[in-house]
């Protein structure tokens, strides 16, 4: 719909690096896209070590996508099995 009306995307993205690389490939097939939005915390081990590395920043400041199979990127199952789910709000 924001294609249409000739309106950019941008996406906004948070906590997983499983998310960020997943908005990245959205971003990148699309016609739209505006900017990547991404969580810069300090020690987010979801964003920094459950995943092998999300996206790549080029030079002039532009974000590329994995390159690997499906999302391009592996999961660390063991971080996962380490890190099980609670239930509650993701945020407080």
């Amino acid at each position: 719909m924001a294609a249409a009306q000739k309106l950019p995307v941008h996406l906004h993205t948070a906590m997983t690096g499983l998310n960020m690389a997943a908005s990245i490939h959205v971003l990148a097939a699309i016609e739209n896209r505006g900017y990547f939005e991404a969580d810069v915390s300090k020690h987010n081990l979801f964003r920094d070590a459950l995943v092998s590395c999300p996206f790549t920043v080029r030079e002039d400041g532009t974000v590329l996508p994995p390159q690997g199979a499906g999302l391009g990127v592996e999961v660390d199952e063991d971080f996962l099995l380490a890190h099980p789910a609670i239930e509650g709000p993701g945020y407080a």
